[in-house]
């Protein structure tokens, strides 16, 4: 029997400390979310070696191996879910109940990677705005002991000889698939188990002993310090616009690796052991369950102010919680002599059963809207403020035809709006019967010519189609620009991509128009922050520090033929700008322009695309 090691449960600490100091917004843990993929392949060792070890003593069996996962992960799960449920009522809006609730249902039954897949559409609520997302690595590991001791039974039961080859194949196809899936369609790659099998395989090989057997120390303490130094880099330099997980997950994965396989008896494993990192490795579990609950609740509340403080309140409140969970939750669950194996099923049927049945009331539940005032529903409301067109008239994916593209206020056009998903509301309002406008937009592509946009193969020969489209149309006389600039500022080949756009058509003898940002983009859904807020008003000195570099670019473009009309001449004061309209939002997320915003705006600025004019005079 594999004798118990110290240094795996400083392992776990090494996973799960990033992973809250991430979440919670240390400075310094920007690549701390690759903690999951750490636990990954801790899980895949341990499980395999558990299994392979029964199986070989001809002792396993399928009651025991559930009833010890369930007496390991249901115990604190319910209470944490409990938990959850409570703070819902309280602080949840009506339109994240519903979310909420299915959230809890597809927990239950370890399928929320799935539920949370669903919910990653482009105008889903934010992910870090849904207190039980971090449950969607535990539907991975939980679907992965589903099927894995099935497949080993028969791979050691059939073909012995060849299970390493085997499971080495799957692990190499499930990358494969990881590798070619995440730059186009990263939800699926990072919540789905047949582009994260891999991770959790890598450790099944390792239990399995398919690394290479080292014997000096030496060796193994190099291997096993560069393992730990591979997941320390992946913490530091990894961040929000990493390409994740594909190649970019490799790193932590290995470092893992390293780590489980050589670092017996070396310094490295010494390190871990110690008696700090060992006790969080032994909370892991239950501080993994209750810190993004923690953080999101508390960011509800307006706890969390990005200041480093309430960080580090929450952080320890998590450890807190924590460590009571397993204290008075988890160990004794585990005691056979308090909690039989009937007993135990029965505790787990009943918890499962209130669970699923309160989850399904709040997912069917409309949000419960008398729990809020009319200010605060009206708000919130506000995020389905937007066109009712947007399934047919946004390309989302391959190369829209712009011939077909919908056209606003008549039939044929003599206008066209060419922009990103920014552009549509704008589209609605602008057209008219006077001046009916053709509506070409997609989704992430802005109007750049020439331009590569990750994760929109099919930018480049779209904005290529709807150049020579417009070209080829001079009944269209003018062409209003939309983006989402600040988007694709890092990008390179975005802002000559753009002056090649606007070069053409004014080249063409076109009349071109670049609609500025919208003042109030925030990184928070809009409609909710002011629901939970209330604050209408933003500094407008921080639209103008946020847009510096769009407001230099677009004022280029203006010195040129080229006309810009600001929104912010519209929404902004001399010290504010508002983000709301008659108690609605001016955004229908964190930076959508909303419908009824589109049309104030339209009203205003509809003489001066008319008329070929616009304001002069930049933001200041």
């Amino acid at each position: 029997m594999r004798s118990y090691r110290k240094d795996i449960d400083g392992l776990r600490a090494l996973a799960v400390l990033p992973i809250t100091f991430f979440h919670a917004g240390i400075p310094g843990f920007s690549g701390g979310f690759i903690g999951v993929d750490v636990f990954f392949v801790i899980s895949g060792f341990l499980i395999t070696a558990i299994i392979a070890r029964d199986l070989s003593a001809r002792r396993f069996s399928y009651a025991d191996f559930y009833e010890r996962r369930i007496r390991r992960i249901f115990p604190a799960l319910i209470g944490m879910l409990l938990f959850s449920l409570v703070a819902a009522y309280f602080l949840l809006l009506p339109s994240e109940l519903p979310d909420f609730g299915a959230s809890v249902v597809g927990t239950v039954v370890f399928v929320s990677n799935f539920v949370f897949f669903k919910q990653s559409g482009y105008f889903d609520g934010a992910a870090d705005e849904k207190p039980l997302l971090h449950t969607w690595s535990l539907g991975i590991e939980e679907q992965f002991y589903i099927i894995f001791p099935v497949l080993l039974f028969l791979i050691l039961r059939f073909a012995p000889r060849y299970a390493r080859q085997i499971i080495a194949l799957s692990a190499a196809l499930s990358l494969a698939a990881c590798i070619y899936i995440t730059p186009i369609g990263g939800a699926a790659a990072f919540y789905l188990i047949p582009m994260r099998a891999w991770e959790l395989l890598v450790g099944s090989l390792i239990a399995l002993g398919a690394a290479p057997k080292i014997s000096p120390v030496l060796w193994r303490a190099a291997l096993s310090g560069a393992g730990g130094a591979l997941i320390v880099a992946a913490i530091i330099l990894f961040n929000s616009e990493t390409r994740f997980p594909g190649t970019a997950a490799l790193l932590p994965v290995a470092g893992s690796a390293l780590v489980i396989a050589y670092g017996e008896g070396t310094a490295t494993a010494r390190l871990l052991s110690l008696r700090p990192l060992t006790f969080i490795g032994l909370i892991s579990y239950s501080l993994y369950l209750w810190h993004w609950p923690l953080i999101v609740f508390g960011r509800d509340l307006g706890l969390l102010d990005g200041k480093i403080g309430p960080a580090v309140a929450i952080v320890l409140m998590s450890i807190a919680a924590g460590y009571l969970s397993y204290r008075f939750v988890e160990t004794p669950f585990r005691n056979r002599s308090l909690f039989s194996r009937q007993r135990i099923y029965r505790l787990a049927t009943v918890g499962a059963a209130v669970l699923l049945g309160w989850g399904f009331f709040y997912q069917y539940s409309n949000g419960l809207r008398s729990r809020f005032s009319s200010p605060i529903l009206a708000f919130d409301d506000g995020q389905y403020d937007f066109s009712p067109r947007r399934d047919d008239c946004l390309a989302v994916i391959g190369t829209a035809d712009p011939a077909h593209a919908c056209v606003f206020g008549g039939e044929s056009a003599n206008m066209a709006l060419w922009g990103d998903s920014h552009g549509l509301e704008l589209a609605v309002a602008l057209g008219s019967a006077e001046h009916p406008l053709r509506s070409i937009t997609y989704s992430s592509c802005p109007p750049a010519l020439g331009f590569d946009q990750p994760g929109r193969p099919d930018c480049k020969v779209h904005n290529d189609l709807v150049a020579r489209y417009l070209i080829d149309h001079p009944e269209i006389h003018t062409v209003v620009i939309v983006a989402h600039y600040t988007a694709y500022l890092k990008s390179p080949g975005f802002q000559p991509g753009l002056v090649r756009a606007t070069d053409m058509l004014v080249g063409a003898g076109k009349s071109v128009v670049i609609i500025g940002p919208t003042p109030g983009e925030n990184t928070h859904n809009v409609p909710r922050r002011l629901a939970r807020l209330g604050n209408d008003l933003v500094p407008k000195r921080d639209y103008l520090e946020r847009q510096k570099q769009v407001i230099a670019m677009l004022g280029i473009l203006q010195a040129k033929d080229v006309k810009v009309i600001w929104p912010s001449h519209y929404f902004c004061g001399v010290e504010n700008c508002r983000v709301t309209l008659d108690g609605k939002p001016v955004l229908f997320d964190e930076h959508h322009i909303s419908m009824t915003a589109a049309r104030y705006l339209a009203d205003r600025i509809a003489p001066l695309i008319e008329q070929g004019d616009a304001e002069a005079a930049l933001p200041r």
